[in-house]
C-alpha cells in the first residue's frame, strides 16, 4: 500500500509510523480510490461520490435538476444501494422513488444506474463477498515467466491496467512477461501469432502472420523482444537479419524498453535491412491504447431492478 500512495496522502505518514489515526470517511475513501488508480483499476485517482459520478455520465443534468433536487437524488440513491447490499425489503420502494424522480429526464435513469454501479464497485462503504477464480499476484508481473493460461491472451489485462498507471515500470517487467505484452499488442492489431517457448526460441520470440496468411507461409514479421535499459547494439541487429533470411519472413522488428543506438540505426539504413524497432516511447502507446480502466468492475445488474420494481 505505501509503494502506491501517492506521497501527499493524508494517511501516508500515520502508515508509515504504525500510529493509530482518526481518519475522516473522505479521506479513507480517497486513499481508497487512489490505490485504485495505482494499480490501473480507475482512470483517475480519488473517490469521486455517487452525484460526481451522475453529473460526470449526465452533461446536461443543470437543465434537469436543481442543485437541491440533484442532493436529493443523490442520498435516495445511497440509501437504495445500502439496502440493496443488506438484501432488505423496502429497497423496492426506494427504487420505485428514483424512478420517478428520473421520470421524463432523459437519460437521467441510464447515468444514475451507471453512477449507481460504479459506487457499488468501487465505494469503500460498501462490502460484498465476491469470490474470484483468476486472481493474480502483482508481483508475478515482475517476477513470474507464467503468463495467461488463455488461449486467446497472452498478457494479463490488469497488468495492462497497472503499467498503465506506472509507465515507469515497464523497464522493471520480467523478460517473458515482456515478451506476452508484444504478442498481446500484435494480437489485438490483428495478427495471427505465434509467440516462441521463452527459452531456446533460437532468438525469435515472437512470429507475426497477416490474416488470411496460408499455412506453411513464412512469418511477415519476425520479432526480437529486448527489456533492457542499455540501448540496442549492432550485433543485434545483424542476428535478427540472419534470421530473417533464414525463416523467409518479410520484416523483422526490435521490441525494446530502450531504444536502438546509433549505430545499429545506421547500419539498417545504410545496408537496407527491412528492419524497424519499437522503442520504450512506443510501447507505452501501445499500453495506452490497449488500456481499460473499469473492465474489472463487479457490479449487481442494477438494470434487472429498474424492471422488478415497475409493477
Amino acid at each position: 500500500m505505501l509503494a502506491h500512495l501517492p506521497t501527499d496522502s493524508p494517511l501516508r505518514d500515520g502508515l508509515t509510523r504504525d500510529v493509530a489515526m482518526r481518519v475522516s470517511a473522505e479521506d479513507y475513501a480517497n486513499t481508497v480510490g487512489d490505490l485504485l488508480f495505482a494499480l490501473g483499476t480507475t482512470a483517475r485517482p480519488g473517490m469521486p461520490t455517487l452525484g460526481m459520478r451522475f453529473m460526470a455520465l449526465l452533461p446536461g443534468w443543470r437543465s434537469l435538476y436543481t442543485l437541491d433536487e440533484l442532493l436529493t437524488l443523490e442520498a435516495v440513491a445511497n440509501h437504495y444501494l445500502q439496502l440493496r447490499v443488506r438484501g432488505a425489503e423496502a429497497q423496492a420502494a426506494i427504487f420505485q422513488e428514483l424512478s420517478e424522480r428520473t421520470a421524463g429526464k432523459a437519460g437521467a435513469m441510464e447515468a444514475l444506474l451507471e453512477a449507481m454501479a460504479f459506487d457499488l464497485a468501487y465505494s469503500p462503504f460498501f462490502t460484498r463477498d465476491v469470490p474470484l477464480d483468476d486472481l493474480v499476484k502483482l508481483k508475478a508481473l515482475f517476477e513470474s515467466e507464467q503468463l495467461p493460461a488463455a488461449s486467446d491472451q497472452w498478457f494479463d489485462q490488469r497488468f495492462v491496467n497497472y503499467l498503465g498507471s506506472h509507465p515507469e515500470r515497464l523497464k522493471d517487467i520480467h523478460w517473458r512477461q515482456f515478451e506476452g505484452l508484444t504478442a498481446e499488442w500484435f494480437q489485438r492489431e490483428g495478427y495471427d501469432v505465434e509467440l516462441g517457448p521463452g527459452r531456446n526460441d533460437g532468438s525469435i520470440d515472437v512470429r507475426l502472420w497477416r490474416p488470411g496468411a496460408a499455412p506453411g507461409a513464412p512469418p511477415a514479421v519476425i520479432v526480437q523482444c529486448k527489456r533492457q535499459t542499455r540501448k540496442i547494439e549492432r550485433v543485434v541487429v545483424k542476428a535478427l537479419y540472419a534470421d530473417l533470411l533464414a525463416e523467409g519472413a518479410g520484416a523483422g522488428l526490435v521490441v525494446t524498453t530502450s531504444d536502438i543506438s546509433p549505430g545499429a540505426a545506421s547500419d539498417i539504413a545504410a545496408r537496407a535491412y527491412p528492419i524497424t524497432s519499437a522503442n520504450r516511447a512506443q510501447v507505452q502507446q501501445w499500453i495506452c491504447a490497449m488500456r481499460k480502466p473499469d473492465a474489472g468492475i463487479v457490479a449487481d445488474d442494477l438494470a434487472a431492478a429498474q424492471d422488478e420494481s415497475r409493477p
